[in-house]
């Protein structure tokens, strides 16, 4: 995935997504699409490394991943459960 700044009246608004690599599985039946801009994942804002670092940090005892992004005038949420390895 190759994402870059989405900016808002000059303010950092999320990440837009500039492409998902064909073929990739983790993609695969998402409806996430080059152009979408995400906001937030599992209701946190990731607008610095740190902030990033830390909801990557909260999957690992999260039992669902939400992903908020907007398509164009359209907030949607995409929410996948975590189900525990065996």
């Amino acid at each position: 995935m190759q994402v870059e700044p989405a900016l808002a009246g000059g303010k950092f608004h999320g990440w837009r997504i500039v492409e998902l690599k064909a073929g990739d599985p983790m993609w695969q039946g998402t409806d996430l699409a080059p152009g979408d801009v995400v906001t937030a994942v599992n209701g946190r804002p990731i607008e610095r490394p740190e902030q990033a670092f830390a909801v990557f940090q909260s999957l690992a005892v999260a039992s669902e991943l939400r992903v908020a992004y907007e398509r164009g005038t359209a907030r949607r949420e995409i929410i996948y459960p975590i189900d525990d390895a065996p």
